[in-house]
């Protein structure tokens, strides 16, 4: 099933609301929430009627850093779980880390790796349900823990099926938390 313009904007929505509902992220312990929404398959799909470069939006939790691996000062490993969409019905939910490196007071890179659960739609298929999301974030932090970001992303299952072809994403992101 097709996933319209307008359920896109419908899944923006209700992540908007379901962010508000949330508890209240504090600087303090370093957990969050984020957003985000852009370009799925920056390469397009080669196949007829399909469209080229769907959108795609999700959310993300992100939980406080984990202090068992005692990094130096300015880097900081976070946990992290997400449900992405995208308008052709492509959907999947990830849990991986993030390694949040500051370049300075304001600006923040965070490479991230994680395992997904793909569900196909009627959008691109990526060879089966098991695929790796690997990208880097590079977000300006704003007073009091928000950061507004590009994400870039691939996703693809890493040679474990026959049919391999991955994709790969160009998101704007909107934290809140640190």
């Amino acid at each position: 099933m097709r996933m319209s313009g307008n359920r896109i904007w419908v899944l923006l929505f209700m992540v908007g609301i379901f962010w508000g509902l949330a508890p209240e992220a504090s600087a303090l312990d370093g957990k969050g929430w984020a957003i985000y929404g852009g370009i799925y398959d920056t390469r397009g799909d080669d196949r007829p009627g399909v469209d080229d470069r769907p959108l795609e939006a999700g959310f993300e939790y992100r939980w406080p850093a984990l202090e068992a691996f005692n990094l130096p000062n300015r880097l900081t490993l976070k946990p992290t779980a997400g449900l992405t969409a995208t308008e052709d019905g492509n959907a999947w939910v990830y849990g991986g880390l993030r390694l949040d490196v500051q370049l300075g007071q304001k600006w923040v890179m965070t490479p991230q790796f994680s395992v997904a659960l793909y569900e196909q739609g009627d959008g691109k298929d990526l060879g089966g349900v098991l695929e790796f999301r690997s990208g880097f974030e590079l977000a300006y932090r704003f007073d009091g823990g928000q950061r507004l970001g590009l994400l870039f992303y691939h996703l693809s299952n890493a040679g474990v099926y026959d049919l391999n072809p991955g994709s790969n994403s160009l998101v704007l992101i909107w934290g809140f938390g640190r």
